[in-house]
């Protein structure tokens, strides 16, 4: 949702009615037909997000005896993000607009320490996109407007894990063999990092309405968009376990995930009471559905490596209000909302993205500091539910705990009209 720091004072949920800056480039291209000549807005974000693992009973399979998993909880597993946008938009005659934004619409980012109790399941996780994205809007009548947009993404990634290759002996040549080379369960771990990346297209539109002077309505739709993230596996291998190599397992090699990022759809309305107070709402809908699992296949001999997700969809609902001063030179705000998380329960919260709910408290100024040049400032602080973990491993591990989490949000704008 970071791509307008004005928005992000009033928890969004002004973000497909609002005109006031660039961002409706993203949120809604439709109400880009509002500008008169041109815009330039370009802001940043502090993300400062806290993840503690709290372990409860992680453990191995009780096929292997069900011992407790080694290592400590992996520490705070986040650090400061920075998130950039720039959105330019253009008016081109009095029905026609054009803009472009740059921004970063999906992203995750964590670390663990590499001998936690959950190293066969993630120690680092860097997912990012970058999204390009052309625009035009077309004013049909006083009150209504269309937009539409064109979204190259480029996606990267960087995951790396421990591997048991202890247990990976045991279920590939038997407890003779393996004990014979100390290649026992939690006794030989190995290591895999995959980093590739990946290029997709989308599109969005949206329409803006406005009954009246005061009142705005808006609804856009962003597309899904298909990755096909094409990584180099690389592998490091304990000397006791390279015999697992010879079956061209566990070696250096490329390897390919398919992606599909969801489509979403957003409802807003905003509303000027009167002069010194404004209200807004809206409600977003994502198909985060489409993510049921993340597929690894190796060009090797190694068998696919498969996040099992299930991921459901999710609505986001906000609420927020605005109050202008009597010259409308200082602008305040403050938002509320809920964010429904995509994971459906513990046996498929992964430690890469252990996500739980979100509730939004959000507060925002904005100061006119030339009649043509106004400073945004927000901040946000994320309340998120306990996060529950039950996660079994590809080496027959299982995660048991408890994430608990929250998150600060801090952002600067600039707004320039030319």
């Amino acid at each position: 949702m970071e791509q307008s720091v004005k928005e992000l004072g009033q928890a969004f949920s002004g973000a497909p009615t609002n005109i006031e800056d660039g961002s409706m480039v993203f949120f809604n291209p439709a109400a880009m037909s509002q500008v008169r000549g041109k815009l330039l807005s370009v802001s940043g974000y502090v993300i400062a997000p806290s993840v503690t693992f709290q372990n409860s009973s992680s453990h191995l399979s009780p096929l292997l005896g069900g011992a407790p998993l080694k290592g400590n909880n992996g520490g705070d597993s986040t650090g400061l993000i920075f998130i950039p946008n720039v959105y330019y938009v253009q008016e081109l005659t009095k029905r026609v607009a054009f803009g472009f934004g740059f921004n970063t619409p999906f992203g995750t980012q964590n670390s663990y320490h590499s001998d936690w109790k959950g190293r066969y399941q993630a120690i680092n996780s860097e997912i990012g996109v970058l999204n390009f994205n052309p625009s035009i809007s077309l004013k049909v009548t006083e009150q209504l407007s269309l937009g539409a947009g064109f979204n190259v993404q480029y996606l990267q990634s960087r995951l790396t894990n421990a591997i048991d290759l202890g247990t990976a002996c045991l279920q590939a040549l038997g407890p003779i063999s393996c004990a014979s080379r100390g290649l026992l369960p939690q006794a030989a771990d190995g290591h895999a990092s995959l980093k590739g990346d990946s290029v997709g297209f989308g599109y969005n539109f949206g329409a803006f309405y406005a009954p009246t002077q005061d009142t705005r309505l808006g609804v856009s739709y962003r597309s899904r968009v298909a990755h096909d993230v094409h990584s180099n596996a690389n592998f490091s291998v304990p000397g006791n376990a390279l015999v697992l190599t010879q079956g061209n397992s566990f070696v250096d090699t490329h390897s390919r995930t398919s992606v599909t990022l969801p489509d979403s759809v957003l409802f807003g309305f905003s509303h000027r009471v009167n002069p010194r107070w404004a209200i807004s709402a809206d409600a977003l809908w994502t198909h985060w559905s489409l993510v049921r699992e993340l597929r690894t296949d190796f060009s090797s001999a190694q068998r696919d490596d498969v996040l099992d997700l299930k991921w459901r969809d999710t609505w986001r609902y906000a609420f927020g209000v605005n109050y202008f001063s009597e010259t409308n030179k200082w602008v305040l705000r403050t938002g509320f909302a809920y964010d429904q998380t995509p994971v459906p329960n513990a046996q498929h919260r992964s430690p890469r993205i252990p996500d739980s709910s979100r509730y939004w408290l959000t507060a925002g100024v904005t100061y006119a500091l030339l009649k043509n040049i106004h400073i945004h400032a927000a901040y946000a602080h994320l309340f998120m539910d306990d996060a529950p973990v039950n996660k079994k491993g590809a080496t027959a591990d299982f995660l048991v705990g408890q994430y608990s989490e929250q998150t600060n949000i801090g952002g600067l704008q600039l707004d320039w009209r030319f």
